[in-house]
């Protein structure tokens, strides 16, 4: 008898927390401006403000995450919750890793659209126009 309580609160519960989510409100927006992710913090994150970005696999396609790395000069641009998550008791920006597993969009989609941006918007960044040769993080 205390378990058909116990089954009707979980399927409460259950039903509370999916119906709660935002399906509206993507968590992570690609873009020309930069990378935000809600889970950090609202602001972006431009593309001439990364140091590097690095993929578990060399290949964006079969990647299973993506380390972004911040420049240290862009702590004064970047918005205060982006700054108090990176920096978070640290004189160093702490690279951003966003892993597969956590999306309703496949992973590889995220990274290679990460990997494209990047070389796109990212001055100095490798990509066919200029063949020149994507900064290594320190």
């Amino acid at each position: 008898m205390i378990l058909l309580p116990m089954l009707i609160f979980f399927i409460a519960f259950a039903a509370y927390e999916y119906f709660r989510r935002d399906f509206m409100t993507p968590v992570i927006t690609i873009g020309p401006q930069g990378i935000q992710d809600i889970r950090i913090a609202t602001g972006f994150i431009p593309w001439e403000h990364m140091d590097g970005v690095i993929f578990a696999t060399m290949d964006p396609r079969t990647a299973k995450a993506a380390t972004i790395f911040v420049n240290a000069e862009s702590k004064s641009s970047l918005s205060d919750g982006l700054v108090a998550k990176i920096w978070k008791r640290s004189k160093r920006p702490r690279p951003v890793l966003i892993r597969r597993g956590q999306f309703d969009t496949q992973f590889k989609n995220i990274a290679v659209a990460v990997d494209l941006y990047y070389r796109a918007y990212k001055p100095g960044a490798r990509n066919a126009e200029n063949s020149s040769e994507q900064p290594i993080p320190a």
